[in-house]
């Protein structure tokens, strides 16, 4: 089994602007149902390369930017060097582990990540544990339908294809149950549209696929079930093969 670890530190530099572009929806939403204030401080878990917590930066008192990949953290760092951002430090550190005190944030953000997390529940037990009461949590991260069994089959098994360091995308209604479970107050989880059309052969360059993966990557979308060609808006020509994966988007309150 890959770590995300692992598979983030051999992957970093791919993490670029067509990344962030491809996932740019997820962001605006956050940004727009976070409430942000001057005084927050901030957390983005599973930080990557950045995107989110230098997004956040200009609009609260502190990110702490956390990821286990230090390949990524160094890809973030640059990213806050060429954009002259003080108010944000980096971490190396686990999602189900947040090495930090009880009630020490206002807000955390996780965006397109829970899917590689060994255990969702001890990362929202964390969350909660981190929170102060009254902070918030927003989430966004690559779903399936609810109540689909066979298209959420085939959406995971493509995914762990493509990078082994996947676990499960969860579906929005799992989503809900997971928060509350964790002591937090759901008050919006659901699917979000507009996301951007990815491009297979692409999308398996960012995690350093081989010609055999990608390959075998077509191959299971040319045989996708029919639920999840129009689930994922499969577009297939001879020269390339295009879709759309569903997001889901989250904000849940601690108390």
């Amino acid at each position: 089994m890959t770590s995300a670890k692992e598979q983030f530190d051999r992957q970093a530099a791919q993490y670029n602007a067509q990344w962030n572009a491809w996932t740019e929806t997820s962001l605006n939403w956050l940004l727009d149902h976070a409430d942000c204030q001057p005084t927050d401080v901030a957390l983005d878990v599973a930080t990557g390369s950045g995107f989110t917590a230098l997004a956040f930066a200009p609009h609260v008192q502190s990110v702490v930017g956390l990821d286990v990949s230090t390949g990524m953290l160094a890809q973030a760092a640059r990213q806050q060097q060429e954009r002259g951002l003080t108010n944000v430090t980096w971490l190396e550190g686990a999602a189900e582990a947040l090495p930090f005190p009880d009630a020490a944030f206002t807000l955390v953000t996780c965006r397109i990540a829970p899917h590689h997390f060994l255990s969702v529940p001890a990362f929202l037990a964390e969350v909660a544990r981190v929170l102060q009461p009254g902070g918030r949590l927003l989430l966004a991260d690559t779903t399936v339908p609810n109540d689909a069994p066979e298209i959420s089959r085939w959406q995971n098994h493509i995914e762990l294809l493509r990078d082994p360091s996947h676990r499960r995308n969860l579906a929005p209604q799992e989503w809900r149950q997971e928060l509350e479970a964790a002591g937090l107050r759901a008050h919006t989880v659901e699917p979000i549209a507009g996301e951007a059309r990815v491009n297979l052969a692409d999308w398996a360059a960012k995690s350093g696929c081989t010609a055999e993966q990608l390959q075998a990557l077509k191959t299971e979308f040319a045989k996708a079930p029919a639920g999840a060609a129009e689930a994922f808006q499969i577009q297939q020509s001879a020269d390339e093969v295009t879709f759309v994966w569903q997001r889901v988007v989250a904000k849940a309150t601690k108390g």
